[in-house]
């Protein structure tokens, strides 16, 4: 059997990848299955680990094995403080999960530079603005005229998969990287974005219903375009909820006027009086044919005065979160190629194929930026050939 060589890596940096994951010793022995002692003596500089046992580390503290070759522990980024929430929960310490999922996009996006800078291709560069002091339906027309999706096309969409495949599509499209996570609850973050340009990141809850995650996306998309404006998104305001955030009700009322705009949707909603009245059965009809959720809906036609807010909130108190938020289960398994892409988008993963087919990176740095082994790379490309079909 050959001598497995140990990596040359600092044990300062082995510490602070394990530290910034927020695992103590005993959670990361139990996620890598490498005993606490051995992880503690390569942290004190007796010994290294291997390449597999250092992929074991990455899998475990969700960083690129490229990072602990680094000279010393990087400056950790400072997460943001705010982030869409369910309706009724309030901002506290920030879960493990969460932070890594806010990690791997910052990582992300590191790569996307990279890759750009690899490639020669200079990044897409974000003109769009928006002002939050902006009337809500003139914003509305002008996020729906820059992602050029029209009402007609939303309507027509066959599913809320299609429509969230559409609406990322598009906003891809712009030059912003799209990512949906699994590991944060969703009752912590339904969605953020780091807006800085180059490639700037949308990150989605992907446990969240697809109607939620369509508007969290245009809800996002918006935050991009207030931070191009010079608006800062970190959106904490002390700890008031979200919902009182200037910068969070403007963010909700373009995404809602974007959406749903005012004209074509209420000669739509006059097929479904009942609807204003917050009969279930009206509001599931009228929502099939927008995409948008019966919660959403009703909440949009009380913006333009169809419907009364204690409507509103009487259908809100008796739905509860988990008629609207909550993604139903898929009937199956997921294959592995739809959840890379499902995951890091299209864009990001045509990037990292353009680099490796011309020979710019490596089997395993393709493997590495995609987190999936090279056995999936056929089934990865068959599917980007095909177009976005559906976003799970």
């Amino acid at each position: 059997m050959p001598k497995r060589i140990p990596a040359p890596v600092k044990p300062e940096v082995l510490a602070w990848a394990r530290t910034s994951a927020r695992l103590n010793l005993s959670d990361a022995a139990r996620k890598t299955k490498i005993t606490e002692e051995q992880l503690s003596a390569w942290e004190k500089g007796d010994g290294s680990p291997t390449i597999p046992q250092l992929r074991k580390l990455g899998a475990a503290y969700k960083r690129p094995i490229a990072v602990f070759f680094l000279p010393e522990p990087p400056k950790d980024f400072s997460p943001q403080k705010e982030f869409r929430r369910l309706p009724g929960e309030a901002p506290g310490t920030e879960s493990p999960e969460l932070v890594q999922a806010i990690r791997k996009a910052y990582y992300q996006r590191a790569a996307a530079i990279e890759l750009s800078e690899i490639l020669s291709t200079p990044p897409h560069t974000i003109e769009e603005q928006l002002h939050p002091n902006l009337n809500q339906e003139q914003a509305g027309a002008y996020i729906r005229d820059s992602l050029g999706v029209s009402w007609e096309n939303q309507i027509n969409w066959p599913s809320p998969h299609a429509a969230l495949a559409a609406w990322r599509t598009a906003i891809e499209a712009k030059g912003i990287l799209v990512f949906q996570t699994g590991d944060a609850p969703l009752r912590e973050m339904r969605g953020t974005c780091i807006p800085d340009q180059p490639f700037p990141i949308i990150l989605i809850n992907s446990k969240d219903a697809p109607h939620g995650r369509v508007f969290t996306l245009i809800h996002e998309y918006v935050h991009v375009l207030m931070h191009a404006a010079g608006h800062q998104t970190s959106r904490m305001e002390g700890m008031r909820s979200p919902e009182e955030q200037k910068l969070e009700i403007a963010a909700n009322a373009f995404a809602a006027a974007a959406l749903l705009p005012q004209t074509p949707f209420l000669k739509l909603a006059e097929k479904y009086p009942a609807a204003n009245h917050g009969d279930d059965n009206a509001l599931r009809l009228l929502s099939q044919r927008v995409k948008v959720s019966p919660e959403g809906v009703l909440r949009r036609l009380v913006t333009l005065r169809k419907s009364q807010q204690s409507t509103y909130r009487h259908k809100r108190d008796s739905w509860g979160n988990k008629v609207w938020y909550v993604k139903t289960g898929t009937g199956g398994a997921i294959p592995q190629h739809v959840k890379v892409l499902s995951r890091d988008g299209r864009g990001f993963a045509r990037m990292v194929f353009d680099a490796y087919d011309r020979r710019l990176i490596s089997t395993s740095a393709a493997s590495d930026y995609l987190g999936t082994k090279p056995t999936h790379f056929a089934n990865i490309r068959q599917e980007l050939s095909v177009g976005p079909g559906s976003s799970r």
